[in-house]
């Protein structure tokens, strides 16, 4: 048995918040693992609630959006705190992934249960080093993966919280793995999907490098194109990455981040000498990086506007 009904009564009532998923106790232990989610785009989070109704650990995951193309979000928990010793997968997955194939470095897998809602948690063993996780669809075929540099770490260890974001698109950075091509239609071809570029660019500024870059976490994932323009003589240069969205690790403003309206959709600016704005329209996630010009952050802005939404019904 692999979880006990949702809404446990007495984790409720220690949490004072409803429970979706409760997993049992880690052999040899006593504390039930309460999972729920908080928040949008939604975070999981998990409790270990001892027979007393004590909360001995919680941990919160970062937010994650699986979708056809991510279909797999996920964070590996590692408590060792209050006689709490465990190791547990939580996470979310796309519509149609009824399980989750945790590829380890032993003979078996680790089936990993689906639950509600695309809600991911079940528990791996301590010490067995995750490799990759294989999202399946009834009959057990996969349709995706996502591999362990992809994957969140969080670990609480006598009440010390540390962690690891999983590698993500980041859609504002610099060129990353792949291969430069001969312009935008080779691209387009190897990509498998249409670029959308924008109609206004600072003057000066020319085409220079188109590349073709992996997602680093999904492998099987389409890849980005990434497009620069930069001026002769100068430092001026905008750097646009997009791929088919949404991003499994979206863009949230924080202390270092604004919102800002692109077009009716929302976008996260950046902007410390090197301006940094990422949004998503429609399946599309964009990420644009424009630095020495007159005010970057300005030219971001404008930059993203002139990216037409595609008609209805296009990629």
């Amino acid at each position: 048995m692999d979880h006990l009904p949702s809404g446990h009564p007495d984790c409720e009532r220690a949490l004072g918040h409803p429970v979706e998923v409760v997993l049992p106790s880690a052999p040899g232990g006593s504390a039930l693992v309460a999972v729920s989610r908080t928040g949008a785009p939604p975070q999981v989070r998990a409790a270990w609630v001892a027979p007393e109704r004590q909360v001995v650990a919680r941990i919160a995951c970062p937010p994650g959006v699986p979708s056809a193309v991510r279909p797999i979000t996920a964070t590996l928990c590692t408590v060792s705190a209050d006689g709490v010793s465990d190791q547990i997968l939580l996470g979310r997955v796309a519509p149609g992934v009824v399980e989750v194939r945790a590829v380890v470095a032993a003979p078996d897998a680790v089936p990993i249960a689906v639950h509600g809602n695309g809600l991911l948690a079940g528990r791996l063993p301590r010490g067995t080093v995750l490799v990759a996780l294989d999202a399946l669809v009834p009959g057990g075929e996969s349709v995706g993966r996502l591999i362990r540099p992809g994957v969140n770490d969080i670990s609480l260890v006598a009440g010390r919280r540390e962690g690891r974001m999983g590698a993500s698109h980041g859609m504002a950075a610099g060129f990353g793995a792949g291969d430069t091509v001969a312009g935008i239609g080779l691209a387009e071809l190897e990509a498998g999907y249409p670029a959308r570029l924008p109609s206004w660019l600072p003057d000066g500024l020319a085409l220079t490098t188109v590349r073709v870059e992996p997602d680093v976490a999904y492998p099987f994932a389409p890849p980005s194109i990434a497009v620069d323009w930069t001026r002769a003589g100068s430092r001026s240069r905008v750097l646009l990455r997009q791929c088919p969205g949404p991003l499994a690790v979206p863009e949230l403003p924080d202390a270092r981040g604004t919102e800002v309206d692109i077009a009716g959709v929302r976008g996260v600016l950046r902007a410390r000498g090197i301006a940094f704005l990422v949004w998503e329209r429609a399946d599309r996630a964009f990420g644009v990086q424009v630095s020495g010009t007159a005010d970057p952050a300005a030219d971001a802005v404008r930059i993203a506007a002139s990216i037409a939404a595609p008609p209805a019904g296009m990629p």
